[in-house]
């Protein structure tokens, strides 16, 4: 009896390493699918436009930008040629175009007789660029600056036929600005009648 339960307990000790020994099922691992990412189209900033400065045109000057004198008078033959003088005093460029209409007056402010003719014989009419911040008036060698050239006759007449000015009112054609600029001379002025030239940029010679 005893030698027969030895086997049957060999055996059944190889059938359970047998069983220990055999590869037991292998573990499958499923791997999370990656998460496709799909770039998404990058958001466009609109950059903020910057108003970048454009070159202004040019336009007419509009009232109360000026400054006008008289730069000279001069004598030829019995005839005065006076240079006005204008300076732009406002901030931005602007044009002049024409002939600026004058008014003699006395020294209270009176009106004196006066007649004008536009005279091209020494110019032609063109517009004239005046720029801000220029040199004062009067200032030798000035640039950005508009002249005009008044003309009049003071040996053909007797004093009882002739104007003696103290100011002159001026208006200009294209602004129409107004003011009053004092004669340096006081020069008599027969019959009341001026020539006026077209405003340009650089004085008469």
């Amino acid at each position: 009896m005893r030698r027969a339960l030895v086997p049957t307990l060999l055996l059944a000790s190889a059938s359970l390493l047998a069983a220990c020994g055999s590869s037991s099922p292998s573990a499958k691992v499923i791997e999370p699918t990656p998460f496709q990412v799909t770039p998404s189209p990058e958001s466009s900033q609109t950059a903020a436009t910057s108003a970048t400065p454009t070159a202004t045109s040019t336009g007419p000057c509009t009232p109360g930008e000026f400054e006008i004198g008289m730069l000279n008078t001069q004598g030829a033959a019995g005839t005065i040629y006076a240079t006005f003088e204008i300076r732009n005093s406002s901030t931005s460029d602007c044009t002049e175009f024409g002939y600026a209409k004058l008014q003699m007056l006395s020294a209270g402010g009176g009106l004196l007789n006066t007649g004008w003719t536009n005279d091209n014989t020494m110019a032609s009419p063109s517009p004239t660029d005046l720029p801000p911040d220029t040199d004062p008036l009067g200032a030798a060698g000035a640039t950005g600056h508009g002249y005009f050239l008044v003309s009049w006759t003071d040996a053909t007449c007797s004093a009882a036929q002739a104007v003696q000015p103290k100011l002159w009112k001026v208006t200009l054609p294209t602004s129409h600005f107004q003011t009053n600029v004092t004669d340096i001379d006081s020069s008599m002025v027969c019959g009341g009648a001026i020539k006026v030239g077209p405003i340009k940029s650089a004085p008469y010679t």
